[in-house]
């Protein structure tokens, strides 16, 4: 229980560390010029996974458009590079703070993706935008465990601004996975032991909010 509820705070502290690590000496009291959000797929999209599959997760921007949830239109967002972040996260596994991590994270066309381990998560971190055509950019999780994980995206973060470009812009990005199964039905089926002292309460959310991913390594 201990160990569970700890990684729900984990979670939740490194979203706010990072978010005010990249805001950096912004004024937060200022409004942002343009809240982004975008879609996130996910392949293959599976109820079960085995250790040799890798579980990408892209980002559905193939342009430098981004749709502003403020205005409600699309926004020519060139000058920019995006932050792409996620958490592979176990829920109940016998295993913590692994060598080499619980996954090992896959980068592709020639883009580095940097990685990040604590002891119960691994992380995959990748900034993107700046001299490519598009903001389509992905991540690979190959598992190294069997157990239940989550893909947790990290989002919310300040857009960076892009070398030499004359007008920057101030606005955020909210990443989310698109509206597919997201397998709330493998988390249900959990032992409870593992969900946490909120019987899973913390974990619901973020899946309904469409920012977790439920993988089941078999």
């Amino acid at each position: 229980m201990r160990k569970n509820f700890l990684v729900a705070i984990t979670v939740v502290a490194i979203a706010i560390l990072t978010m005010d690590f990249h805001c950096g000496k912004e004024d937060i009291s200022k409004p942002f010029d343009y809240q982004f959000t975008a879609g996130v797929d996910i392949y293959p999209l599976k109820k079960f996974y085995s250790l040799g599959d890798t579980i990408w997760i892209e980002t559905d921007l193939p342009s430098k458009y981004l749709y502003d949830s403020k205005s409600g239109q699309s926004i020519n967002a060139d000058t920019t590079k995006i932050l792409f972040r996620a958490t592979y996260g176990e829920f109940g596994t016998s295993v913590t703070n692994p060598p080499n991590g619980f996954c090992e994270i896959l980068s592709s066309n020639g883009n580095i993706v940097q990685p990040g381990q604590s002891q119960w998560a691994t992380d995959g971190y990748l900034e993107y935008g700046c001299g490519q055509p598009s903001f389509r950019c992905r991540i690979g999780f190959k598992p190294r465990f069997r157990g239940a994980y989550s893909i947790f995206l990290v989002t919310g973060d300040l857009l960076r601004n892009c070398p030499l470009k004359i007008k920057p812009l101030y606005a955020t990005l909210a990443l989310k996975y698109k509206n597919v199964d997201l397998n709330l039905d493998v988390f249900n089926s959990l032992p409870a032991n593992i969900k946490g002292s909120d019987n899973g309460a913390f974990y619901i959310n973020k899946i309904n909010n469409r920012e977790m991913f439920v993988v089941d390594v078999q």
